[in-house]
């Protein structure tokens, strides 16, 4: 479960809570769309396919980030959940928007933590954003 107003994401096996982690959430405007969602794709040190958005300079539009490059910024784990959008690691750097509104539209979360959620979810695996 994704409670976007208290920016955690709760793992629960068997119905039953395991771990809740802190996440950051998407920025006015860009919000993480809520709804039931299911783990569509998973992959390790994803590359990146600037989208299609207002955000990035219409030139940049379509070019393809490799996974792993310091310009990447889906660090270490993606977890596709809707129409690009997903939940994905971050840059150390950038750890202390963890509990705001930063993203556009993505779960970010610290890179330990999106690890271990890879570790344990499969794609099929349920996520609900509320």
């Amino acid at each position: 479960i994704v409670n976007r107003g208290a920016f955690k994401l709760t793992l629960y096996k068997d119905l039953k809570p395991v771990k809740t982690y802190g996440i950051a959430v998407g920025q006015v405007g860009l919000e993480t769309p809520a709804g039931l969602y299911h783990i569509q794709n998973k992959a390790i040190n994803p590359a990146w396919t600037k989208p299609n958005s207002d955000w990035i300079p219409e030139g940049e539009r379509g070019q393809v980030v490799p996974g792993g490059t310091a310009a990447n910024p889906l660090k270490a784990r993606w977890l596709g959940i809707f129409a690009g959008a997903g939940i994905h690691g971050i840059d150390p750097s950038e750890y202390s928007s963890i509990g705001h509104n930063a993203s556009h539209g993505c779960v970010r979360m610290r890179i330990p933590d999106v690890i271990d959620v890879y570790d344990k979810t499969d794609v099929g695996t349920p996520v609900f954003v509320a």
